[in-house]
């Protein structure tokens, strides 16, 4: 949210925000989303007015570079600036959090893989983005057929809906032979973990620098992180990934 250069008064209240929009999801709950949604949409407005306010003194950060981004000579409507900057506010809050649960139980749980990123950091952004095809932190997105296509024996017509399940796409046999075995000489086109194409995530790089920084620090500051006997980590309700709760025993 600093990035995004967002008021400090507005950190904790979207943070409550996000776990609003969570339970929502897990829930269904329509008339709940688009309540959330009209109350984020207000949220950004308001940063997008204080700024056109400001002109040159405006701050020099993402929001600010947004507003005057162009696509094919066009500059972005206030609309798709709050979808950018809700989808990034989401991912941060709620798709980083998840990932790095994901991180550390794997760890704790294949300790010799542990004690080699120990050794060797510079397998870390390998290590991290092939855990996290084994076990996706965002287990689906939803798309609409643009034209008639035909996937997999299956004809799609234009209009038509359909869900697009990350974890299934990246666990799929024809690409990765034995989906469940972590390895970190695969080839990294092959996971869709930041999508691809039109479709790619914007914001990976940043989401890649996180994770490693991260893993960096928890590495440092730790010498062992083990499972705990009888606590076993309690898996999120679909349509989120991860975990809801990481039980652990961390050495320092």
């Amino acid at each position: 949210m600093r990035l995004h250069g967002l008021a400090h008064r507005t950190h904790e209240p979207l943070r409550a925000w996000v776990k609003r929009q969570q339970a929502a999801t897990l829930a269904q709950d329509r008339e709940a989303l688009g309540e959330l949604a009209l109350e984020f949409d207000g949220v950004i407005r308001e940063q997008l007015a204080s700024r056109r306010a400001a002109g040159d003194d405006a701050p020099d950060d993402v929001t600010t570079r947004i507003m005057n981004e162009t696509v094919e000579g066009r500059a972005l409507s206030d609309e798709e600036i709050v979808s950018i900057l809700r989808n990034w506010t989401v991912g941060e809050l709620g798709t980083i959090s998840a990932s790095i649960g994901i991180l550390m139980r794997y760890l704790a749980a294949d300790p010799e893989l542990q004690g080699r990123l120990r050794a060797e950091r510079q397998l870390l952004p390998a290590a991290i983005d092939e855990v996290l095809r084994l076990d996706a932190p965002l287990m689906s997105n939803r798309r609409i057929a643009t034209c008639p296509v035909e996937i997999g024996g299956r004809r799609l017509e234009a209009g038509e809906r359909l869900t697009i399940l990350w974890g299934s796409v990246n666990r799929d046999e024809a690409v990765f032979g034995d989906p469940d075995e972590v390895r970190l000489d695969r080839d990294p086109q092959d996971n869709l973990l930041y999508g691809a194409g039109v479709h790619v995530c914007p914001g990976a790089p940043l989401a890649r620098m996180e994770l490693k920084d991260f893993m960096d620090a928890l590495l440092d500051a730790t010498v062992d992180i083990t499972l705990l006997p009888g606590r076993p980590a309690v898996r999120a309700l679909y349509p989120a990934g991860g975990y809801s709760e990481v039980p652990l025993h961390v050495r320092r």
